[in-house]
């Protein structure tokens, strides 16, 4: 009995389990990653990724801008809500290098009204209600779905730089 309750706890764990903080009322992501990739490397693979905006390197800090689409979030278990998803958006933010990690951090993160995509708002005003996250769990989810799709990008543009 005690192995049935903590497998349907289980489940119930997993959310607040993402990299998402508030700052100051918004929503921020940051992650650490292990690695030794360049400046300029990780610039070129961000472009590469196809759903960049614009990169640009200064002063050790890479900048970005990158869409995302409703498919995108889709393999990490997007289905049908959050509604504010369905045409996806897009996210602002910056990688630095130390030796041997690297710190992406994503400050700003917008999405595409459904009713007019020409649009652009802030996620924030969605998720976050008097500086909380709204006590919803699609809300947990949908940070969810962007912390996972994040740590993939991310993970994965460091995994490019062999053959």
């Amino acid at each position: 009995m005690k192995k049935l309750l903590l497998l349907l706890l289980f489940p119930l764990l997993g959310f607040g389990q993402h990299n998402f903080s508030i700052i100051k009322n918004n929503l921020v992501w940051e992650k650490v990653f292990p690695g030794t990739v360049m400046p300029e490397e990780m610039m070129k693979q961000i472009k590469l990724t196809g759903k960049c905006q614009f990169a640009d390197f200064n002063y050790n800090v890479v900048d970005f801008c990158i869409n995302y689409t409703s498919d995108d979030l889709k393999n990490f278990g997007y289905r049908v809500s959050p509604y504010f998803l369905s045409e996806g958006g897009q996210c602002t933010g910056m990688v630095e290098f130390k030796e041997g990690r690297y710190k992406v951090t994503i400050f700003k993160l917008d999405y595409y009204d459904p009713d007019d995509i020409m649009l652009v708002l802030p996620v924030n005003g969605e998720i976050l209600k008097d500086g909380q996250v709204r006590d919803r769990d699609a809300y947990e989810r949908a940070l969810s779905y962007f912390d996972q799709y994040f740590t993939y990008l991310f993970e994965k543009i460091v995994a490019r730089d062999g053959w």
